[in-house]
């Protein structure tokens, strides 16, 4: 097949997304989750998210992931002769290291090959939307360097917030401290966060209650982007009641000319915690 596009697995899209697509071909490159004693485990279809949020609360110990080595995005290279990447933010993991790597190494192996490594500087719905752009410019039959520009124009222009459901897998990273996270728990205190614009992550506010949080998410939604005719991308981890209502909320109040809601998989699971939510447009 002419094009393939992949992602690592901090996108929310599947490939059973793409079952039966005739103009190209879709792949995951998996990340791992990784716990205390040298378990690891790989972020693969179809592992149910809630695996990756119970496991953590089941083996107390330090957490963590990583990103897929240079061989496993080299070995999802092949076969293809125009082929897109899309990776988490460079500023969150290496992956988007590691891909360049495989690109460089799959050029090397065929020179004809052409291979472009998106920096997504997002993660789950905000590659979602990446990923999507990229089938739709696929199936436009577009050439290369034309979907390079294009992609490139699109990730610059979007927006990411996500409401982490659970504090407890953060802190168990490392990347909260353990009292400042069991304080939070205690009053009930939802971190709304989302990235700056570079690929880094942001508390844009800290709110109590999960409705004050879910009708304070919306409000965000329209003080910062472009939301007329975009698509909306909305990812839940155990939530699809709050995901729903967050749909109908920005269906009410914006102009999005499309609303999807996904499963998160398991590395989004892993950090934005049970019933977590993210929405990228």
């Amino acid at each position: 097949m002419k094009y393939k596009i992949l992602s690592d697995s901090s996108s929310d899209v599947t490939q059973a997304f793409f079952a039966g697509e005739t103009a190209f071909e879709y792949g995951v490159v998996p990340m791992s989750i990784n716990g205390p004693g040298g378990l690891s485990y790989l972020d693969l279809d179809p592992t149910p998210a809630r695996y990756f949020v119970e496991k953590p609360r089941e083996i107390k110990g330090q957490w963590s992931s990583s990103c897929p080595s240079p061989a496993a995005y080299l070995k999802e290279m092949q076969g293809a002769e125009e082929i897109f990447v899309v990776t988490i933010s460079s500023r969150l993991s290496a992956s988007y290291s590691t891909a360049c790597m495989a690109a460089d190494m799959a050029r090397a192996e065929n020179p004809d090959v052409k291979i472009h490594v998106v920096d997504s500087k997002s993660a789950s719905s905000g590659m979602a939307l990446m990923v999507f752009k990229l089938a739709e410019l696929c199936r436009e039959g577009l050439p290369f360097e034309e979907i390079v520009e294009k992609i490139e124009e699109f990730r610059k222009g979007h927006t990411l917030y996500f409401l982490i459901g659970s504090l407890e897998t953060l802190v168990s990273a490392g990347r909260m401290n353990r009292v400042v996270g069991m304080m939070a728990t205690m009053l009930n205190i939802h971190p709304l966060c989302g990235e700056d614009g570079d690929g880094n992550i942001k508390v844009y506010q800290k709110v109590r209650g999960m409705t004050q949080a879910l009708n304070r998410m919306v409000e965000m939604v329209g003080e910062r982007g472009e939301t007329l005719g975009r698509h909306l991308v909305i990812s839940q981890c155990n939530n699809p009641e709050d995901a729903e209502m967050l749909s109908k909320a920005c269906q009410r109040r914006y102009q999005f000319a499309k609303i999807s809601v996904l499963e998160m998989r398991g590395l989004a699971s892993f950090y934005a915690g049970d019933r977590g939510l993210i929405l990228a447009y």
